[in-house]
């Protein structure tokens, strides 16, 4: 029972997953792009506009998203189900619509605010209302991951990075626009997708507004905006203070080697907590779900630390492969954002008792602790190691709130979780990154092949490590013969075609 619900969300998450990796391919495909037509200036100037945006839309937003995925279930009527997504669009329109248009009043204000400089007053403008359908599209998106529909929601994902490549690549290599065609290449596009998911959802749930449940989802979601707020701090807040305590150049070089680290919360976890988030909920009644919680945690864990290996090991080969020079500094700090990353994937997953017990107030606490840290980090560390220390805040601010939120996430669903397997695969993966920046090849293409090659060897130490129980070894050949019976099987048919 246990591994067949884990198979289950496993199956999502592949297809979730494998949506992440084309998109993040198309992403990546924007790199060489941005790399040869921005300076690491712009860059910069780039990252801080987006970032701009998305503290406003974390505040317009009020955490009313996670509260439609914890509401959605409460009800087994499905006209009450229809308000919960309801109530979340109608808040979020009526909130976006009223303070975007006031904001955009005082553009120039916050372009000096942010960039100290009124000319990108007009870019902001179109910043802020793109966002009116980024929010909107959040919700939308929302109820297409609780009817579990991975392929469309995937296909929609897919459609809407696309678009924006293939405007990106027209503003601006065709038409020379810089920074302002990116600008509006994501207005477009956010803009278009947001028609056909505002129409589609509406046709569906026939919009209704339902007070009570109104009351309940601010109750819940209103001190997430706190946490929210904080978490930005946490994954965003140093590239202010670079741009303050160095400058735009190194706040765009930060931000180049942040998304290579963030890929892996890209491929893995993101993908995962799509399927993961609303199941969990559904599940918690089963009388095995601990067991299953417990699992799915170790399993996780493998997978990111597997994962964000080959991200370490691989970054240098790979940044000289799609960027210019002046970015290749990046690879340095890339390993320590992913670390990063690997306890912010144990911080997400662990949060589940809290969220269980409506216990959010804790999250707003764990968070509100955890940017102080990181600001007080920052500014002791940047002035003195500039890039190394702000990466060096995101580790420690990071690892603060794993430590944090797994005590108190124990005390309201305690879950006896394999720490001592967690600590094998850490050590196994330090080991051969170690091994892996030993190795100076002149080329490219053959030191990444032999890099590849040290880190598919992580699974191999840990079985000779005894890590793996008799059981997951079990499914793990069972998984391996189906998908070699199905291939065999596959080849075989091509064949009689041929024939």
């Amino acid at each position: 029972m246990v591994f067949r619900e884990i198979k289950g969300v496993i199956k999502h998450s592949v297809i979730y997953g494998s949506g992440s990796i084309l998109s993040k391919i198309l992403a990546f495909a924007l790199i060489p792009l941005y790399t040869h037509y921005l300076t690491p200036a712009e860059y910069g100037i780039l990252e801080l506009l987006e970032l701009a945006s998305y503290i406003i839309g974390l505040l317009l937003a009020m955490g009313l998203a996670q509260a439609t995925t914890r509401f959605y279930f409460e009800y087994d009527d499905q006209n009450r189900r229809n308000q919960v997504i309801g109530v979340a669009l109608i808040c979020v329109w009526t909130a976006s619509l009223i303070t975007v248009f006031c904001l955009s009043i005082f553009s120039k204000q916050i372009s000096l605010l942010v960039l100290k400089s009124a000319d990108y007053s007009h870019l902001f403008r179109i910043v802020l209302f793109t966002l009116v359908f980024t929010l909107s599209n959040e919700i939308c998106l929302n109820l297409i991951l609780i009817q579990q529909k991975s392929v469309f929601y995937t296909s929609i994902s897919l459609s809407r990075l696309l678009v924006a490549l293939l405007l990106n690549i027209v503003f601006i290599v065709h038409f020379r626009m810089g920074i302002q065609g990116i600008i509006y290449s994501s207005l477009i596009t956010s803009g278009g997708i947001g028609v056909f998911l505002l129409y589609r959802t509406v046709r569906e749930v026939r919009l209704s507004f339902s007070f009570d449940i109104f009351i309940k989802m601010i109750k819940y979601s209103f001190p997430l905006i706190g946490s929210w707020l904080g978490m930005f701090v946490i994954h965003f807040g140093d590239r202010f203070l670079l741009q303050r305590l160095t400058s735009l150049t190194e706040v765009g070089i930060y931000s180049l080697a942040y998304k290579f680290g963030m890929v892996l919360n890209v491929l893995v976890l993101g993908p995962f907590m799509l399927i993961w988030s609303p199941k969990r909920f559904e599940l918690a009644k089963q009388p095995n779900f601990n067991q299953m919680h417990n699992l799915m945690f170790t399993y996780l864990c493998f997978i990111q630390i597997f994962v964000g290996l080959g991200i370490s090991i691989l970054i240098k080969d790979v940044l000289k492969l799609v960027t210019t020079p002046q970015f290749y500094v990046a690879y340095k700090i890339v390993p320590l954002i992913v670390l990063s990353y690997i306890f912010w994937a144990g911080y997400s997953y662990l949060q589940f008792g809290v969220l269980l017990r409506n216990k959010t107030k804790f999250l707003a606490l764990a968070v509100a602790l955890g940017a102080f840290l990181n600001v007080f980090a920052n500014l002791i560390l940047i002035p003195k190691f500039r890039l190394w220390g702000a990466a060096s805040a995101t580790l420690i601010s990071f690892l603060f709130l794993f430590v944090f939120i797994y005590f108190i996430s124990q005390k309201l669903y305690y879950t006896p979780y394999q720490l001592s397997r967690l600590l094998k695969m850490l050590t196994a993966g330090l080991v051969l990154y170690l091994v892996a920046s030993w190795i100076n090849l002149t080329s490219i293409y053959v030191s990444l092949m032999v890099k590849f090659g040290i880190t598919l060897c992580f699974p191999a130490i840990l079985f000779l490590w005894r890590f793996f129980e008799p059981e997951e070894l079990s499914r793990a050949k069972e998984i391996i013969m189906q998908a070699f019976s199905i291939l065999t099987s596959y080849l075989g048919l091509k064949t009689r075609q041929k024939l």
